[in-house]
């Protein structure tokens, strides 16, 4: 896969990020549930989220390879997933603390959820970290020991300006499983940069066409932007591709101008159906939420117009950096939301 030219921004904050974690990093050897062999007397970080997470998985195997990297800090991560239930998140978080984990990270299922395991592990004087999904709006939030998440309203926004300045109408959303927290997210923050420029959204707001998603028959005619059909890609580039072609059944391939999608899994179905719709960049605005570097070629080929990255290796060493210091007694910086970065 070529890797020609690259966003300058982008590239430099990675190198800092790099260089400053080298600098602490050597060779030494940690472990886990799922693997690797560990030093049997080394400290345990219990990490939860749905099996079927690829992100989060990501995030892990990035905390994991650093921590494995560290010379004076290197526990052994063990992985606990199960299906995105509050009583499966509750219960590894149960498990990690009865077998003396020293931290414990979670992908939050629910508010609820976290709210709850943040709970029993206060009581249990474990350290919290939350990951991938923002829960600031808890009310015990600050009784975690960190977080790190992107926040998903900033990088909707970023491409919904893009959207708006060439001068995209007519939107089909495409997102993963429905109603996550972080699909919703997005979706308002894409509306919002037409919101913040006055534009009409047919009598609701951006956040509550998020919330809702009203057909367009329920606006109220003097909408000046409309999500024109709303798909869910579910957990596969394949659902993704069928749930576009479903779009085009209902729209037309003229019905629409823009295409919002949600993720770099989902992206690849839509631009195998619009490839064989005969339909690209040429002749409609495709923007994405991204979380690797193979979006960077498809903006480069043009199969896509912009990019916001999201990059699940940033969560991962920032959670390690966080750990490192609560572990060691240092000063952290305890709740995080990582840099975006666009890109056409």
């Amino acid at each position: 896969m070529s890797r020609r030219r690259f966003p300058s921004a982008f590239l430099l904050a990675l190198l800092i990020l790099f260089v400053a974690t080298v600098s602490a990093c050597g060779g030494s050897g940690a472990g886990s549930k799922d693997g690797a062999a560990g030093d049997a007397d080394a400290a345990r970080i219990g990490f939860y989220a749905a099996s079927d997470d690829s992100y989060a998985q990501r995030v892990k195997d990035v905390l994991e390879r650093t921590f494995a990297d560290d010379r004076d800090t290197n526990p052994v991560i063990e992985f606990e997933g199960g299906t995105e239930t509050d009583e499966g998140q509750i219960a590894a978080i149960d498990d990690f603390i009865s077998s003396g984990c020293k931290a414990i990270v979670a992908v939050g299922n629910s508010p609820e959820a976290t709210i709850a395991c943040i709970e029993r592990c206060k009581a249990a004087g474990v350290p919290y970290f939350g990951a991938v999904r923002d829960f600031s709006s808890a009310p015990n939030a600050r009784d975690s020991a960190g977080s790190t998440a992107y926040d998903c309203v900033s990088g909707g926004y970023l491409a919904g300006q893009d959207a708006l300045a060439r001068g995209v109408r007519k939107v089909i959303n495409v997102e993963g499983a429905s109603n996550q927290a972080d699909a919703t997210a997005q979706v308002f923050g894409f509306l919002k940069a037409y919101e913040d420029a006055g534009l009409s959204l047919g009598g609701y707001t951006a956040e509550r066409i998020a919330a809702e998603k009203p057909s367009v028959s329920r606006l109220d005619g003097t909408q000046a932007v409309e999500i024109v059909f709303w798909a869910s890609g579910g957990a596969s580039s394949e659902e993704a591709r069928e749930a576009f072609e479903e779009a085009l059944r209902a729209v037309g391939k003229t019905g629409f101008d823009g295409v919002y999608i949600h993720g770099d899994l989902w992206t690849e179905g839509v631009i195998a159906a619009l490839g064989d719709a005969g339909r690209g960049t040429a002749d409609c605005w495709i923007g994405a939420m991204s979380d690797g570097e193979v979006s960077w070629d498809w903006a480069e080929d043009g199969l896509i117009t912009i990019g916001v990255g999201r990059p699940p290796t940033l969560e991962g060493i920032l959670l390690y950096q966080q750990i490192k210091a609560y572990l060691e007694g240092s000063a952290y910086r305890a709740h995080l939301h990582p840099y975006f970065t666009s890109y056409t």
